[in-house]
């Protein structure tokens, strides 16, 4: 990803700015990821364009073995579900982002005693988002959506602090009745070098007798440059008759701001129907961020 950011403030302490990432890769054309401008002051911050709304962004997530395999947004499934004989398993994240990337306004409040809240609105989600693409019986064609979140964060003392905040979306849905809602609640905490989070979130994609439910729970342990992470995973979907387990463990090794190292271990327990599937992914990998 390469992003472009840039920003001006006026006078009157009015800042106004714009975001756009692109995506680049060796073989693909150049794909413009998000892009809006947005204002900002002592009253708030408003976004204008193509990004997440506020249950995503204010989403309270917990740690991870390797947040690119186990976090709240999968970059990474090292499983093939397919060759499994498994079908329509979706997305395997916990992801609030129903309206996904497309065109929204959002507001969002300014941090008040570590309080924050924000709500947004999307006119069309024209494709469907990360939230139902593959997994879901709705159109994808999803309109009107509305949404809201808050998060509070406290510092207890140097070493002790916690998050907790939820997200809530409402959406029509073009082939159903009913109007989609998901919603989400998260508690995230650090005490010395050690951090624990428990996340839950449940997405009924429209339907009024079926839904889809995840849960995550992890803890890490920082000493030094090292973070050794763990975690628990399970996503129960009644659409499609499929229930997930995943536990992982791994550690990421800090070189320099912006470089590390990392691997991790999974081991998924998967049932569908009078499917059973097990299978084992080992992963090492590195990020670089500047």
């Amino acid at each position: 990803e390469i992003h472009f950011d840039g920003k001006a403030t006026l006078d009157n302490g009015l800042t106004v700015g714009t975001h756009i990432e692109g995506r680049a890769d060796a073989g693909d054309n150049f794909d413009v990821d998000e892009t809006y401008i947005f204002f900002s002051g002592d009253w708030g911050k408003v976004n204008f364009g193509s990004t997440y709304a506020a249950p995503y962004t204010l989403q309270v997530v917990a740690p991870a073995a390797d947040a690119n395999i186990d976090g709240r947004l999968q970059l990474i499934t090292p499983v093939s579900y397919t060759a499994g004989g498994l079908t329509n398993m979706g997305e395997t994240d916990y992801d609030h982002d129903v309206s996904a990337k497309t065109d929204k306004v959002t507001y969002y409040t300014p941090v008040i005693s570590g309080f924050q809240a924000g709500v947004s609105f999307t006119p069309t989600v024209s494709t469907a988002s990360r939230g139902s693409a593959g997994n879901s019986t709705a159109d994808p064609e999803i309109s009107d959506v509305y949404e809201a979140a808050a998060r509070f964060e406290n510092k207890m003392s140097e070493t002790t602090s916690y998050r907790v905040g939820a997200g809530y979306t409402r959406a029509q849905v073009q082939s159903f009745p009913d109007n989609r809602q998901a919603w989400n609640v998260g508690i995230d905490a650090d005490i010395g070098d050690f951090g624990v989070g428990v996340t839950y979130q449940a997405d009924d994609l429209g339907s009024n007798t079926d839904d889809i439910k995840y849960l995550d729970i992890g803890a890490d342990y920082t000493v030094g440059s090292m973070v050794y992470g763990a975690s628990y995973y399970n996503k129960n979907d009644d659409v499609y008759d499929a229930d997930m387990d995943r536990y992982s463990v791994g550690a990421t090794y800090k070189v320099i701001p912006g470089l590390s190292f990392r691997g991790s271990i999974g081991y998924y327990d998967i049932s569908q129907g009078t499917t059973d599937v097990n299978a084992t992914a080992v992963l090492i990998g590195t990020d670089i961020k500047f």
